[in-house]
This record gives structure tokens, sequence and C-alpha cells, in this order.
């Protein structure tokens, strides 16, 4: 029988890693297919880079606090209990940013699809997950860049 592994919420200790864009604090649950972490964002902070998957579906449960989803050019509150599901290929970049005084916790769940292009379209790159040593990181133009992100190792 394959061992288990158990991870309680409230007592696992947290990861942390500091960007230019503010610090991602999270709990990974992730399996071999399936994307699961539970994230915090601190007042102020934002939780990724504005992006969409062309193969990878990503839903988000809100657990605790309120935040902005910034959604294409359209901002939406989000709140404890509130559930948004972003599908796989729909050309709309998507982050969240904390803009209260209070943390803001999700619950964000994806899909790791070998094949999956990461378009980041306010920062003209595409991140490439073709190869088993994970994202490779273009410019719109196909020229590589030098552009590194750390969150792009994920």
């Amino acid at each position: 029988m394959a061992a288990l592994e158990k991870k309680n919420l409230h007592t696992s200790s947290w990861q942390e890693q500091r960007f230019e864009h503010g610090v991602w604090s999270y709990l990974d649950l992730s399996g071999e297919h399936l994307g699961v972490r539970v994230e915090k964002l601190i007042p102020g902070d934002v939780s990724s880079l504005h992006h969409y998957h062309t193969m990878e579906e990503e839903h988000v449960i809100a657990l605790g606090g309120s935040a902005t989803l910034c959604y294409g050019d359209e901002e939406l509150l989000l709140e404890a209990g509130d559930h948004v599901c972003f599908k796989a290929g729909e050309e709309v970049g998507h982050h969240i940013a904390n803009h209260t005084d209070q943390d803001f916790t999700f619950l964000i769940i994806g899909e790791r699809n070998q094949g999956d292009v990461c378009i980041y379209p306010r920062h003209d790159v595409a991140a490439v997950k073709a190869l088993p040593s994970g994202w490779k990181q273009f410019n719109i133009e196909r020229r590589e860049t030098a552009i590194q992100h750390e969150v792009w190792t994920k």
C-alpha cells in the first residue's frame, strides 16, 4: 500500500517566498495531476502576474477575508465562500489583489498539464511547460527572454 500523506491546514508549516510584487504564503497540497494550494495574501499583495492558461483550468475558492479579482479589465470583489473558475483556453488574464487591511486566504485548484502555455499579456511573456524540468519562458515574439520569475518554476 502506498504511503498516504496527511496535512492539516491549521498546524502544517506554510512556505513563504518573496517576489517583486509581494510575499507568496502557501500550503501545498498538490498531487501529481492536480495542483492544490491554500494561499494567503497579506494587505497590499497580489497573487501572481496577470495571466491565463491555454490547457489548464483553475478554480479559486475564497476562504477568509476579501480581495479584488482582476479579470481582464474588470475588477470583482471576492469574499469568503465565493468560487470562480478560469477555463482553459479562455484568453482573459486574471490575478487577485488584496487592497484591504486584512489577510485574504483562498484555495486554488488547477490542472498540471504537460504542454500548457501560460500567457502573461501585460508583460509580453509566455511560459511553456514542455520539458520535465518545468516552465521555459519566452517573449511573445518567440525570442527567449531574460525575464525570470520564481513563480514560473512552480
